[in-house]
């Protein structure tokens, strides 16, 4: 479920238009920028050499690079993630203008950097910022990166234009429905439809081409899905998993359906439905 949130996420906001409400929420104030003033700039436009790939990037005015990661987890390492991201950018910025770094001329200036994480996970947030401090000799290197909270119940501008808020609340029905044992693929179409009765995300998610996206995510998935849900049990969230498959079963949904859909042994599945009969 989190490289569903992750590559939706990509999807959205890799649109210009889209991308400055986010950067609004981000700064906590408005940008006035156009779209003329921001080019789409990420470690995709040379993939080919760098395997490495972040979320969003764009240049502003062609002198800041603001760097935006999603996460649905809490990760304690994101500060050097973004810093390590920023150094490949610089490296990409410097091949794109022809700059000779062994010349005998001295670059004035590079492209500064701004690092967001934006978070929609299950575990509650402690901390609005990540921070990474490099001290060596007299040599000193800060990174601050914050971090916003983009739950759709914590956004103050959930209007229907705000692609951020459609994101959010897609999101929010997803899980809903998700939690209620119903498949990926039901899920999905069901907060498609949610989403488009009550005007969000209008233009964009009505076209095909979102559709066939998310089609392309559950192909990927379908490979993962074992291990995603292995590692769910291993990191102690049986319960939660135990409520979906619980769900399900209410829903008649067969053993083999479950296993399907998650992944997971008939073995395991059936020692859930007798938990489950046993508690009713």
């Amino acid at each position: 479920m989190a490289k569903q949130r992750d590559t939706m996420f990509r999807h959205l906001f890799k649109i210009p238009s889209h991308f400055i409400p986010l950067l609004e929420k981000c700064r906590g104030e408005n940008v006035n920028l156009t779209e003329n003033q921001i080019t789409l700039f990420d470690l995709d436009t040379d993939y080919a050499i760098r395997p490495r790939r972040n979320d969003i990037s764009f240049l502003v005015d062609g002198k800041i690079v603001i760097l935006v990661e999603h996460q649905s987890t809490i990760n304690p390492n994101m500060a050097l993630r973004l810093f390590l991201y920023y150094n490949e950018l610089l490296q990409l910025w410097i091949k794109q203008n022809n700059i000779n770094l062994y010349g005998n001329k001295k670059i004035e200036s590079l492209p500064l950097p701004e690092f967001y994480v934006v978070y929609d996970g299950r575990e509650k947030l402690k901390n609005n910022y990540s921070t990474l401090r490099i001290c060596h000799n007299n040599i000193v290197i800060d990174v601050s990166v914050k971090i916003i909270n983009i739950h759709y119940n914590s956004l103050e501008d959930t209007s229907l234009g705000n692609p951020l808020a459609g994101y959010a609340y897609f999101q929010k029905v997803y899980d809903e429905n998700i939690k209620l044992g119903l498949s990926m693929q039901e899920s999905f179409e069901l907060a498609r439809q949610t989403c488009i009765k009550n005007g969000y995300l209008t233009g964009h998610i009505e076209k095909e081409e979102f559709i066939m996206f998310y089609k392309d995510f559950l192909n990927y998935d379908n490979q993962v899905k074992a291990e995603v849900w292995e590692e769910a049990l291993a990191e102690g969230k049986a319960e939660g998993v135990f409520e979906i498959i619980s769900n399900m079963l209410k829903r008649n949904k067969s053993v083999d359906d479950i296993a399907d859909f998650t992944g997971l042994t008939r073995e395991y599945i059936m020692e859930a439905q007798q938990k489950a009969a046993a508690q009713s």
